[in-house]
């Protein structure tokens, strides 16, 4: 169980990383183009901005969970697992794609469980 909850962890840690730098990268990108511009370009740039660093937040948050349990801070990986468990239900009500947000329900829902069994001292 310790194994599979440390390669699940660093499995998402990866996935995360790599989407952050994205995130990242798309943010200056958009950045980029609305250099120079005013009126609605300006305030449309402003927004792509704006949702990509709303973006990156729940990324920001899931990478501080892994770090959590690759150190053994079971509780504190449990909440935070737990909390976007529930970010992720509210992601699949509200999503079209819906075989992106079962796959991503299902990922959080047995993290959160591993967490849990972590925290209790059950491998």
């Amino acid at each position: 169980m310790k194994t599979a909850f440390k390669v699940l962890t660093i499995f998402i840690l990866v996935v995360n990383s790599i989407a952050g730098i994205a995130g990242v990268l798309g943010l200056s990108a958009a950045a980029k183009l609305t250099e120079g511009k005013t009126g609605a370009d300006a305030a449309m740039g402003g927004v792509g901005v704006m949702a990509i660093l709303f973006a990156l937040i729940p990324i920001a948050v899931t990478i501080y969970m892994t770090i959590c349990g690759l150190r053994g801070k079971y509780d504190m990986c449990f909440k935070i697992s737990f909390v976007l468990m529930i970010l992720n239900i509210v992601s699949f009500v509200l999503s079209d794609n819906k075989g992106t947000a079962v796959f991503s329900l299902v990922l959080s829902v047995a993290y959160c469980l591993m967490a849990r069994k972590m925290d209790k001292g059950v491998y």
